[in-house]
Formats: C-alpha cells, structure tokens, sequence
C-alpha cells in the first residue's frame, strides 16, 4: 500500500533533518533526500517546491534554537546570575542538539532557507527571555539588555560550532596550547563559563 501524502511529507522532513544534523545543510540533496526518505524524488517537488520548500518547512515545524526562558525570580537570584544562567542553558541545548548545530551553520553560511527560520526562531526566544527578565529584574538603564544577550549569545554559539567540527582534535590541557579558548576541553569550558559570569555581572551588578 503506499503510503499517504502525511506519512511521505513527514519522512522527508525527517530524513533531511538527520541528513543535515549528520553532514550540514551544504551536503543536502534531492536525489540523497528522496533515497533516505525512501520515496520518488518527484514528491520532494510536489510537497515542498523543492530543497528551499523543505528547509522552509523544517524552519517552520522544528525547534531550531533552544527554549530557555529565565527560571521565577527569587531573593538570592541577581539578574546577572539569570542571564548567564539560561544563556548558559541555551548554550548547552544548542552544544547538544545536532539539527540546531546544523541550522545555526546553516544561517553562517547563508544563500538557504533554514538560515532566516534560524534567526527568526531565535528572535523570537530570544524577545520572550528579555520581556521575562525585564519583568522580574530591575534592569540598569545604562544597559542595553538585547545586545548583551545577543553579543554572547553569537560568542557561546561560536564557540558550540567550534567544538563541533573539531571534535576529537582538541589540545590537553597541559599541551602548549591549553592558553587558548578550546571549546572541546573541560579547562576551556570552563574558562568560557567562567567569563559570561564575569562580564554578566560586572555589567549587570555594577549600579
């Protein structure tokens, strides 16, 4: 029996988000696409128009950035601590999630559809988290909080697609090289961490 228009359009959704979460949007193809979904590459044209269709509808049906809002503001929570908090959340979800890793590439590089879904879907968390923290905390007004969220935001993100195309290359931490930021070492995590906290609160704190 074949299988309904719903069943063929979801399986190719899924197979190119494994294909993109295994080799990037660039490796992308209708031809791999149609054989991984296991159906004629005519339907690839006929459910989404084509390559763009389906990075467009992924963009649209996916998470491709991570959820983290603050958690409920209490007495010994600062607003530094909240947002390097959930941006250190956020950093994880992305650190772990392939198809998301795929899709931030996807935006670097640009000239597709699932780099605009990328950044749109990241605006839009990213607004939430700013209008929750703005709500709970007393924002210094010499602070501009979106572009503080959004400058390491793009620096925590670098540093997760750093750790993913160099994995298994990483330098000790007592190699010549362990004064540089390596995402892949626990040192260089833990330098990073211990960096956004820094400047979170000598930002933040500092009234």
């Amino acid at each position: 029996m074949a299988r309904d228009r719903f069943a063929t359009r979801a399986a190719i959704l899924e197979s190119a988000a494994e294909l993109i979460a295994a080799k990037g949007v660039g490796a992308l193809g209708v031809n791999g696409l149609a054989d991984a979904a296991g159906c004629d590459k005519v339907l690839i044209y006929r459910y989404f128009g084509g390559l763009d269709g389906v990075l467009s509808a992924l963009g649209a049906e996916r998470m491709l950035w991570p959820s983290a809002l603050p958690t409920e503001a209490d007495g010994d929570v600062s607003l530094a601590d909240a947002v390097y908090a959930v941006l250190l959340e956020e950093w994880a979800a992305l650190s772990g999630g392939a198809l998301m890793l795929g899709a931030s590439a996807a935006e670097v590089v640009g000239a597709n559809a699932l780099g605009p879904a990328t950044a749109a879907q990241r605006t839009e968390r990213h607004a939430s988290m700013i209008a929750l923290l703005r709500e709970q905390y007393r924002v210094p007004p010499y602070v501009d909080l979106p572009a503080l969220v959004e400058i390491l935001c793009a620096a925590l993100t670098l540093f997760a697609l750093r750790a993913a195309h160099t994995s298994g290359s990483a330098a000790s931490d007592s190699s010549p090289h362990a004064h540089t930021f390596d995402p892949n070492s626990p040192a260089g995590w833990r330098r990073i961490e211990k960096t956004v906290t820094a400047m979170s609160r000598a930002l933040l704190d500092a009234d």
